[in-house]
């Protein structure tokens, strides 16, 4: 049985870590190793972490005093790693008892393999959707279907710790989970696994139940211009990352690079035709149908995903 490495990122998760941990500690599959790592929290979570580092031997606590965001932690955590397969988790989850040992029987010779999860709200009770119902989850064996947005979740994926080695540094622009779903997808691909393992909290702190919440504070915040570029350069990096033997997917990728360096009426004619060229690949996760993903396309000559 091979050493699965769970990495769990904390910051403030002192409301929530403990049940997280409990569920991770039921897990069915064994041998694992729990490494947590701190980016400087100030509330309580140091103080559960250390009660469950003295009772459990394989977990291994690393706190920082220096807060460096979720993509760099997960990255040095997983630095840490020991195993030959990587597990990421939220500080705020419940996991399937299951979870591990199913990930492991499906991932063969993929780099990559990952689930669904099931929306929760602060008391673990379902909420009638899902990760699925928002985007659509696929298996993927092209870089394209990951340019303009991503399905695959840090926590509720199992890789191989070779596909980190593949991806490091992992970019402070681009979420760790969408670059590590994008090398995996020019290396050995992505199995999805079409069954909820996770319960995944909706609370005010978490980043995905507080976006929409949060859309317009964050617009104000964060100038146009400063998107437009970050977002250039997720693309200028993809294309870099991009091996010169996938041709046709170079090529694709140079042309959306192209397309995204001003807002000139030729560039944004060209978006707009390459994206309707490509749109069956590039628009494959976007949960749209065909009428509203022309729309999408269509939109895409005032602005840049």
């Amino acid at each position: 049985m091979e050493l699965v490495s769970i990495v769990i990122g904390t910051y403030n998760g002192a409301s929530y870590i403990s049940e997280q941990l409990e569920s991770i500690l039921q897990q069915t599959y064994t041998p694992l190793e729990i490494i947590i790592v701190d980016d400087a929290s100030t509330d309580e979570t140091l103080d559960v972490i250390q009660k469950y580092d003295k009772m459990h031997s394989n977990i291994k606590m690393h706190a920082y005093d220096i807060n460096v965001g979720y993509i760099k932690n997960f990255e040095r955590g997983i630095a840490l790693a020991t195993g030959a397969y990587i597990a990421l988790s939220d500080q705020d989850d419940w996991w399937m008892p299951t979870k591990i040992e199913k990930l492991m029987n499906h991932i063969h010779h993929y780099d990559l393999v990952y689930c669904d999860s099931i929306f929760v709200d602060e008391n673990l009770q379902n909420l009638g959707s899902s990760f699925s119902t928002t985007k659509n989850l696929i298996s993927i064996n092209t870089p394209i279907n990951l340019l303009i947005d991503n399905c695959v979740s840090g926590h509720a994926a199992l890789f191989k710790k070779s596909l980190y080695e593949k991806a490091i540094p992992f970019p402070d622009f681009i979420p760790h989970d969408w670059w590590l779903a994008y090398v995996a997808s020019i290396e050995n691909n992505i199995y999805y696994l079409d069954e909820p393992l996770i319960k995944y909290r909706h609370h005010q702190n978490n980043v995905i139940a507080s976006s929409e919440k949060n859309k317009k504070a964050k617009k104000e915040k964060k100038p146009k211009r400063l998107k437009y570029i970050q977002k250039r350069k997720r693309i200028d990096s993809f294309y870099e990352k991009c091996p010169d033997a996938f041709t046709k997917e170079k090529r694709i990728i140079l042309s959306i690079k192209e397309s995204y360096r001003n807002f000139s009426l030729f560039n944004n004619l060209k978006r707009i035709f390459v994206f309707y060229k490509n749109r069956k690949e590039l628009l494959k996760i976007v949960k749209k149908n065909n009428i509203n993903k022309i729309v999408y396309i269509a939109n895409m000559f005032f602005k840049i995903k």
